[in-house]
């Protein structure tokens, strides 16, 4: 097991280092000018020159590149890379990101297992044109129309609660507690009103009351709403907003892609010999997917959505910089925008660690569900 990890983490690192080789010239060669661009108003070019030629900006690329993996194995990023021009602490986006990226998953996971769940398995592959025809859709046609039919009910709700419930926010320096740790409440509030979501569309569709799930999400909303003191409930729902709005329209992105993975994978496993012998020994469909087909797809499932992380990025972007939700997606675009190379270069590195870390933790969680891996 030692040797496996260790050789996931050689990989993680070689593939880190060649993707921000490939960001680092992309950023350089296709954003015109350079950082120092918007001080030409204020400099003449004379001075330019001369303060490009101390910083180095004039050096070829790849000496500039290796001078910025140097100033990251040094600390000496915090000036450039963790840092944008305007102060912002590049951090500061992970809980942000989190907190939309986690109920969006949670919930377009759940709703992408709906047709296979309602599908005999006999009938799997006939109902194939069909999911792939909706996950399409959901995929190019639903986000832009979830949002123009949201967007304007989620604030006519939110103006309602203000005026009824005369909610304000309170700045959050003002509260007995961090801006991280609100963030955190946040998390678990957002989380936790999905996890209900999902548990009530599961009696909806199936019937059925999961009593862990209800438990577990009243719990955490419990906790967010009652044991919390130093935080209001205005301040909790008022931030809220526009991460609904973010968590919805990522959902249909997320449903369309997992949608498509779910039939492919789904199908090969229900064609499977044991698959076969359950169905002829009379196992009922739900005890069929949920201990055999489910499970079994997990590893496939788990590396497909790590190898669609950049489509997650992507998503990122257009989704957070059109709800205004300050994640890694719209502080990336800003940065880019803006020209701030070193800013955008510590956000995928930022990106890229996280991404190596799941990706190692996928493959750990293979190895312990399935010995065979280590073998491939």
């Amino acid at each position: 097991m030692i040797k496996f990890i260790f050789k996931e983490i050689a990989t993680s690192i070689s593939s880190i280092l060649i993707f921000l080789l490939i960001m680092f010239y992309g950023i350089n060669i296709l954003i015109p000018g350079d950082f120092l661009t918007p001080l030409r108003l204020m400099l003449s070019q004379a001075e330019l020159d001369a303060l490009r030629e101390t910083l180095g900006v004039n050096d070829p690329l790849y000496q500039r590149y290796f001078r910025w993996i140097l100033g990251v194995f040094n600390g000496e990023i915090t000036t450039g890379g963790f840092r944008q021009r305007s102060g912002k602490d590049i951090m500061s986006t992970i809980l942000p990101t989190l907190q939309v990226l986690i109920p969006s998953f949670t919930l377009a996971f759940y709703i992408s297992r709906i047709p296979s769940i309602k599908t005999p398995l006999s009938k799997l592959h006939k109902n194939k044109i069909f999911s792939d025809t909706v996950a399409t859709l959901f995929i190019s046609l639903f986000p832009p129309i979830v949002l123009f039919l949201i967007d304007e009910k989620v604030e006519n709700f939110y103006t309602f609660l203000s005026l009824t419930f005369d909610l304000e926010k309170t700045p959050i320096s003002s509260l007995s507690i961090s801006e991280s740790e609100f963030d955190i409440i946040l998390l678990l509030f957002l989380f936790g009103v999905t996890l209900f979501i999902v548990q009530s569309l599961d009696v909806f569709l199936n019937n059925k009351v999961s009593k862990r799930g209800f438990v577990f999400s009243i719990m955490i909303l419990f906790y967010v709403f009652v044991l919390q003191n130093d935080i209001l409930i205005s301040d909790i729902i008022l931030n809220s907003k526009n991460a609904f709005k973010t968590i919805a329209i990522l959902s249909i992105f997320f449903v369309g892609e997992y949608i498509l993975i779910n039939n492919v994978i789904t199908q090969n496993i229900a064609r499977e010999p044991h698959i076969l012998t359950a169905r002829a020994l009379g196992y009922s469909k739900h005890k069929i997917y949920n201990k055999h087909i489910l499970r079994n797809s997990f590893g496939p499932f788990a590396t497909r959505l790590t190898l669609g992380l950049p489509y997650t990025i992507a998503s990122l972007v257009i989704v957070e910089s059109t709800t205004g939700w300050n994640g890694m997606g719209s502080v990336l675009y800003q940065s880019i925008m803006n020209q701030d190379s070193n800013a955008a270069m510590g956000l995928f590195l930022l990106l890229a660690l996280l991404t190596a870390l799941l990706r190692i933790t996928i493959s750990v969680v293979q190895v312990i569900i399935d010995p065979r891996v280590r073998l491939k």
